[in-house]
């Protein structure tokens, strides 16, 4: 049961429209205004990793690059990213240190987040071991 994903040249919002299978995909409709005139979209392919491999994933060099400057505002920037991306992952509290810094606290990691960031990192993916060897 396909999704297929368009622009609609009438009402000019980007829509989906369900298909019960994909022979039946033809001649869509829009389902906002009913409009024919419409142009496929490409759509956005997700891939399921696990822990272990989106662990693996993570490139310390390019996280810490996106860190500017030793600026606070730009350290909770950077920790409020982190935080909502590898947070459940990383059993980490970058969301809890960004919120001290935008409260005028100076959080220790903030003098070398990269050992924050390689630490955290590192006690993630031992976890993920011990789990799978038991």
């Amino acid at each position: 049961m396909p999704i297929y994903q368009y622009d609609c040249a009438t009402c000019e919002r980007q829509v989906e429209v369900f298909f019960r299978s994909a022979k039946n995909a033809t001649d869509p409709v829009c389902p906002e205004c009913g409009g024919r005139e419409l142009k496929k979209r490409i759509s956005r392919v997700a891939r399921v990793r696990s822990s272990s491999q989106r662990l693996g994933d993570i490139d310390l060099d390019q996280e810490l690059g996106r860190l500017d400057s030793q600026d606070p505002a730009d350290f909770s920037r950077w920790a409020r990213r982190m935080g909502e991306q590898y947070d459940d992952e990383l059993g980490s509290d970058f969301g809890e240190l960004a919120d001290r810094a935008d409260a005028g606290d100076d959080p220790i990691e903030r003098a070398d987040p990269g050992h924050a960031l390689s630490s955290r990192l590192s006690k993630a993916k031992e976890q993920i071991a011990g789990d799978g060897d038991a």
